[in-house]
């Protein structure tokens, strides 16, 4: 086994001061504080930027893990170097140069080794965006592993096309993407993959069975994503042996655009019931859990509450009692509710809906083919639908249908 030296410590980069971008800011002179997991013979180096849940005990864990394999780890700890919460929001008032200098300063140590940059969630956006700063000019011997990666400028509102990051599609990095199944994600991994490959990106994807987004630190973990969570650093010397092959050419970023999207990494916020504005004559044509089909069509003259849910998502589970609520206080109007589960097991939705009994079709979507249609990004998502078809009102997240404000609406389409 390597030697392993592990501990937090605040480590002066000399050569990296900290960069002041706002007087809101502390002055910190040249301390950074960073979690360093160093193997005593190290075979690669890699930077693990913090997400917008901070510094994770279990990210320290894994790091350890990866240390004992060879890999010196250097976590830094961004939010406490500032002084800022940790939050979606905290990550756009850390400079990206200060991200840049890291780099070099990881690579100076040992350059002829590769250096990995890992990075999740929302914090993935802040890794792409730091990167791009480094591929100014040509560099080699970076690769790039993004966990669960949300690479939008924001959660994009139901039924509107998503917007990445101007950088996603002008870097030119080897790129290895785990993405758990059980997520609104997974079903946009193509489009992502499209995006980093227009300028030359080498991408490689796994996509992680029977997991959810945050897998490796829910509260709520599954057994399989315990199981899945002590794997973590494993998964990772694996991703770094499929990516080091594409890492000694030299590769640069493309035209620098991303000054149109200049504005602070926002923090994701669950939008309330909004107007629809997005495309109309939406398609839908499904089978249910019995196997009989539904067209969308079908229910012209009627008010559909259309819901996207699996029975992995907490909100999801939370909102259908509601839902159930709302079909009961409707009986006798133009009134449905279809739920078109996200890609189970029809066996799996079957026992599901043993425990938790419902008044209204569920319907099957294996493939995946309703949420591109409906462009579904998170869930749950859901659409009202008014009489003639059109799409009045969406919302993404869960929500109690039941409230007195969607009775007023639905009666209000029924009387139209």
């Amino acid at each position: 086994m390597v030697f392993l030296k592990s501990y937090k410590a605040v480590l002066w980069l000399l050569t990296i001061p900290l960069i002041s971008v706002s007087s809101s800011l502390p002055a910190f002179g040249n301390e950074l504080v960073v979690h360093k997991f160093l193997a005593k013979k190290p075979i690669a180096q890699m930077i693990w930027f913090p997400s917008e849940y901070g510094v994770l005990t279990v990210e320290k864990k894994v790091a350890s893990n990866l240390a004992e394999k060879g890999v010196s780890v250097v976590i830094p700890d961004f939010f406490e170097s500032y002084f800022l919460p940790v939050a979606p929001s905290s990550l756009s008032q850390i400079p990206e140069e200060i991200v840049a200098r890291l780099i070099d300063s990881v690579q100076v140590v040992n350059p002829q080794l590769p250096l990995f940059i890992v990075s999740s969630n929302f914090g993935a956006a802040y890794a792409l965006k730091a990167l791009f700063q480094k591929q100014r000019h040509p560099v080699n011997n970076i690769g790039l592993i993004l966990l669960n990666p949300n690479l939008y400028v924001e959660t994009p509102s139901v039924g509107k096309k998503a917007e990445y990051w101007a950088e996603v599609s002008q870097l030119n990095f080897p790129v290895y993407i785990m993405q758990a199944e059980l997520s609104p994600w997974k079903w946009q991994l193509s489009s992502l993959v499209k995006q980093l490959q227009k300028n030359g990106s080498s991408v490689f994807v796994e996509v992680k069975k029977q997991l959810r987004d945050r897998y490796y630190f829910r509260e709520d973990a599954s057994d399989i994503e315990i199981k899945a969570e002590l794997k973590l650093a494993d998964n990772i010397i694996s991703s770094l042996q499929r990516l080091s092959p594409y890492m000694a050419e030299k590769r640069q970023g493309g035209v620098f655009v991303s000054k149109r999207q200049n504005n602070a990494l926002k923090s994701v916020k669950l939008a309330g019931i909004v107007d629809y504005e997005g495309e109309q004559n939406l398609p839908l044509s499904l089978v249910d859990i019995k196997n009989k089909m539904h067209h969308l069509t079908d229910y012209q003259g009627k008010v559909v509450l259309l819901n996207f849910w699996a029975s992995w998502c907490p909100p999801c589970v939370h909102e259908i009692p509601s839902m159930v609520r709302l079909k009961k206080i409707m009986k006798g109007e133009s009134f449905e509710v279809l739920a078109v589960n996200l890609g189970e097991e029809p066996s799996d939705v079957a026992r599901f809906l043993e425990e938790n009994k419902v008044n209204f079709p569920v319907l099957l979507d294996p493939k995946g083919t309703a949420i591109k249609d409906w462009k579904v990004f998170a869930y749950p998502s859901s659409y009202l639908i008014d009489k003639t078809g059109r799409i009045r009102s969406a919302k993404f997240g869960g929500y109690e249908w039941d409230s007195p404000v969607v009775k007023q609406k639905i009666y209000g389409w029924l009387a139209e």
